[in-house]
């Protein structure tokens, strides 16, 4: 009780302030974008089939983690999750951009739900992608997916890059910001500080909105209990 408290006034606190003072708690989540094209999709209303458009998700997954386990994207099903795509054995991008993550990681450090996900593009061996881990220094929450590349590369092309720009598929150099429905709602040079932070900000913005439906959850069961 003490570590999540600890958490929202050092973490989500902030963000949930600016949220609200700016657009209000009942408008929060419109502050980050929906990325992605809309998908038409039909719902059952007590006999009756209703046409709605849902916003884009990310597609499924199923790769293999640093310590030889498969994981897939029910694995971050309910979690808010970054993703980035770098090949290894590039020693002109992939250094930045580890760099950039390191400071993710260290600046959301107490934020243990969130999963810093690297697909790497160019390796099947387990073995390489600790030594990565080790060369770059990254930390304990980051997670390393590896396996056969054309797909990772399709992966990142048909589920990432091309619903959203296909120039982007000119190179793997962004961070996204995946929320807990799979959406994509944010999309952050890989190789800036200035990116860099504003995706930091902008996973505690998200935060401080699930808390805040949260709580809003919460209250409407505690009247509910009250009324009965």
């Amino acid at each position: 009780m003490k570590k999540a408290l600890l958490l929202f006034f050092i973490l989500i606190f902030p963000s949930a302030i600016y949220v609200i003072l700016t657009v209000g708690k009942e408008r929060s989540f419109v502050l980050l974008h929906y990325y992605g094209p809309k998908k038409p999709f039909q719902i059952n209303d007590n006999g009756k089939i209703k046409k709605d458009t849902g916003y884009y998700q990310v597609g499924d997954f199923k790769f293999t983690d640093q310590d030889g386990k498969v994981f897939s994207r029910a694995d971050v099903d309910e979690k808010i999750w970054v993703a980035c795509f770098v090949h290894l054995g590039d020693k002109k991008i992939t250094p930045g951009m580890a760099v950039l993550m390191n400071r993710v990681e260290e600046r959301t450090n107490l934020d243990t739900a969130l999963r810093l996900i690297t697909f790497t593009l160019d390796s099947e061996i387990s073995k390489s992608i600790h030594d990565y881990e080790a060369m770059i220094h990254a930390g304990g929450r980051r997670i390393f997916l590896t396996g056969n590349a054309q797909q990772l590369s399709d992966y990142a092309i048909n589920s990432f890059y091309k619903p959203v720009d296909s120039s982007y598929t000119n190179g793997f150099t962004h961070f996204f910001l995946i929320d807990k429905e799979g959406c994509i709602r944010g999309i952050y040079n890989g190789l800036h500080v200035k990116d860099a932070d504003k995706l930091i900000d902008e996973i505690g913005m998200l935060e401080a909105y699930y808390f805040i439906k949260n709580e809003k959850k919460a209250e409407k069961e505690r009247d509910k209990d009250e009324a009965i």
